[in-house]
């Protein structure tokens, strides 16, 4: 009977591992992450036509997830530097983004306005 106990509760031990790292699995996500440093004499109507389609493109299928916030760092002082953050299940799902009609508008919009632009893609880790 002990041993019936003991096969049971490995059993169900092992179990658990593969169904969490299977879970773990399906949630990593790929991160992509845009930093914009802005002119000193960008129009605020032009940073916030980025903002907007940034947040319209968020709205997509593909996306998993979108957040998006101003720095506020204190040795960037004086400096406006607007994050921000797109998450995907895939590779191939940013790739699909990549091809939305309006993501070329991120370069129109972002490239007279925009004194820096810092982009990082990775897969996130927990």
């Amino acid at each position: 009977m002990k041993k019936i106990v003991a096969l049971s509760l490995s059993a169900f031990i092992v179990l658990f591992i593969q169904n969490n790292s299977v879970a773990q699995t399906n949630t990593t996500v790929l991160r992509h992450i845009v930093i914009i440093t802005f002119k000193h004499d960008a129009p605020a109507d032009s940073i916030q036509a980025l903002d907007n389609l940034y947040m319209s493109l968020s709205k997509s299928p593909l996306v998993k997830d979108f957040e998006w916030g101003v720095n506020m760092s204190t040795r960037d002082t004086g400096v406006i530097k607007h994050v921000y953050a797109t998450s995907f299940a895939s590779k191939e799902d940013i790739d699909n983004y990549r091809k939305l009609p309006d993501y070329p508008k991120l370069f129109k919009l972002s490239l007279p306005v925009a004194d820096e632009v810092t982009v990082a893609d990775y897969w996130a880790k927990k």
